[in-house]
């Protein structure tokens, strides 16, 4: 592994560690300009919606894999307030406050459905291994499934 790859250590319970590995420490979350950040919604407060926090996060992944070494990928681990992380492959709005999270834990496939409240997204920027391919992340926004 390289060096400029850092560890980035999260402790879910006392007794519970989780490491994430392979953290990019060059790469820095894109500064979106007001223009971009679709405020005007905030007129009739869909801001509040999952589904503008899904259409942000869409734009901010898109923005940030613009701008990751080829040897790198934005990746996300969803963290529920149980303390379950779940790597995210696809996000979705279920309702106005409700959210799809499709993905793997402890390496197998589920799918969870919470509110938005209850659950923490970690975006990091993670090294591609040499013999895996490059993953996409998927978002279901307004009906319409995108990858980034």
């Amino acid at each position: 592994m390289s060096d400029q790859y850092k560890t980035i250590i999260q402790q879910r319970q006392p007794q519970d560690v989780e490491i994430f590995q392979n953290i990019h420490p060059d790469v820095a979350p894109p500064r979106l300009e007001i223009d971009q950040m679709n405020l005007a919604n905030r007129e009739i407060n869909d801001y509040r919606s999952s589904g503008e926090l899904i259409r942000s996060l869409a734009n901010t992944i898109r923005l940030w894999r613009q701008n990751t070494p080829a040897d790198a990928q934005p990746a996300i681990s969803a963290i529920l307030s149980g303390g379950l992380q779940i790597q995210v492959s696809r996000l979705a709005q279920e309702s106005f406050h409700g959210i799809r999270i499709e993905g793997t834990a402890g390496g197998n496939p589920c799918m969870v459905l919470t509110h938005q409240s209850n659950v923490q997204l970690l975006c990091y920027i993670e090294k591609i291994a040499e013999e895996a391919p490059e993953k996409k992340i998927g978002f279901i926004i307004d009906g319409k499934e995108t990858e980034e």
